[in-house]
């Protein structure tokens, strides 16, 4: 069996954040390969060090101009047919928390990751895989993954003790054969993590501006603001409106590809298929 792999990245793990996402690439490796040399090849072009979300600040900036192809060639060329996944789990740091889980003293950001990682194995249907987080993070994750290789492929009870047997063998464990820490100035995929993490965290903390921009403006040139962005576009800085359009580009693509990615209704990005390929999850930790 191949091996598949999964790289990650998080925005907002600060003590006053008031959100916390985290997202995953996920996809056999030579698919992977296939995105990463694409991705870098946007980098070199642009004569950039790297693709970060907190740095697309102007619409005229390379690092802007190189997001937004990561996010063409992601979708375009690869999610709209299954080839990867994007998994983003986003989290309300100020909401009621009520781990169900055996190591429920553990970190929220832990449980996060155990949730997001065993929903992506899960999707893919595949138990061998590698895990590459991004080098800044400060998680356990060895901890992390002896919790994820106890788990199972599928969510079945074992009805009968004398089918046990067959039942494991039919229910293979996940197996986690590599776990490294990567650079995002040397890992594309990690900068795409870094992307989407910072994209759902910002439509979360937006909110009903983003989501009025997104879904009332057509094109920068070709439509005006609701009068309710007018009347506070004094607040609405060229950083705010340029992470803005990216969002809406987003938006606009996976619609495109039919991808049921939403953010009318609760005014932030969510998938209402978790099985889609971009998938952004409103993670509730008492469920």
């Amino acid at each position: 069996m191949q091996a598949f792999s999964a790289y990650s990245d998080e925005s907002g793990i600060n003590v006053n954040d008031r959100y916390t996402s985290i997202a995953v690439v996920s996809g056999e490796k030579d698919i992977l390969d296939c995105l990463r040399d694409k991705l870098a090849n946007i980098v070199s072009a642009k004569k950039i060090k790297e693709v970060k979300f907190l740095k697309v600040t102007g619409y005229g900036s390379t690092i802007t101009q190189a997001a937004r192809q990561f996010l063409k060639c992601t979708l375009n060329e690869f999610a709209c047919n299954q080839r990867v996944r994007v998994d983003i789990i986003t989290m309300d740091n100020q909401a009621s928390y009520c781990a169900p889980l055996d190591y429920s003293s553990k970190p929220d950001l832990e449980h996060m990751y155990y949730c997001v990682v065993s929903h992506i194995v899960r999707q893919w249907r595949n138990t061998q895989w590698n895990f590459y987080p991004d080098v800044n993070s400060k998680i356990n994750w060895n901890e992390i993954i002896s919790f994820l290789n106890m788990t199972r492929l599928h969510k079945k009870k074992i009805r009968n003790p004398l089918l046990i047997d067959l039942m494991f063998a039919e229910n293979p464990r996940f197996q986690f054969n590599e776990i490294k820490q990567l650079s995002s100035v040397e890992e594309p995929l990690i900068q795409l993590a870094d992307l989407f993490a910072g994209i759902a965290r910002f439509s979360h903390e937006e909110n009903t501006k983003c989501a009025q921009w997104v879904t009332t403006r057509k094109g920068k040139e070709q439509q005006e603001l609701p009068l309710n962005l007018k009347n506070c576009a004094n607040i609405i800085n060229l950083a705010q409106e340029c992470r803005y359009e990216i969002i809406r580009e987003l938006y606009n693509l996976c619609g495109k590809h039919r991808l049921w990615v939403s953010i009318k209704s609760r005014k932030h990005l969510w998938t209402r298929k978790p099985n889609y390929p971009i998938n952004f999850w409103d993670f509730q930790a008492n469920k």
